[in-house]
């Protein structure tokens, strides 16, 4: 893949991802720097390890329609994407769509 410095996630992702049952506690934002992302593996959705071959899948076979954005909490830190996150690095990208979820919200 030719290095880009943004790539926009497709917008039904962003749409997909607001649930209806909280919708403020969703937020989609496009073109978030890469290097505001902050790493707490404590936070991580699932805190799988990131393996060079899944992170090459993403960068090598990449395909727009499966580009989602990553999530982060409001304090920017990562909660999930991590190949993604990984992927944008490797790819040279400077920027990213993320959606910020703020668990204090669902309640």
């Amino acid at each position: 893949m030719k290095s880009k410095e943004y790539i926009e996630s497709p917008y039904w992702f962003k749409e997909m991802t607001v649930m209806k049952k909280y919708p403020k506690a969703f937020k989609p934002v496009n073109k978030i720097e890469i290097n505001k992302i902050k790493i707490n593996s404590n936070l991580f959705s699932y805190n799988n390890p990131i393996y060079d071959e899944t992170v090459d899948g993403i960068v090598n076979d990449f395909y727009i329609d499966a580009w989602e954005p990553i999530w982060v909490n409001p304090e920017m830190f990562l909660l999930d994407g991590q190949h993604r996150l990984c992927a944008a690095k490797k790819i040279g990208l400077k920027y990213i769509d993320v959606i910020i979820h703020d668990e204090k919200l669902c309640y």
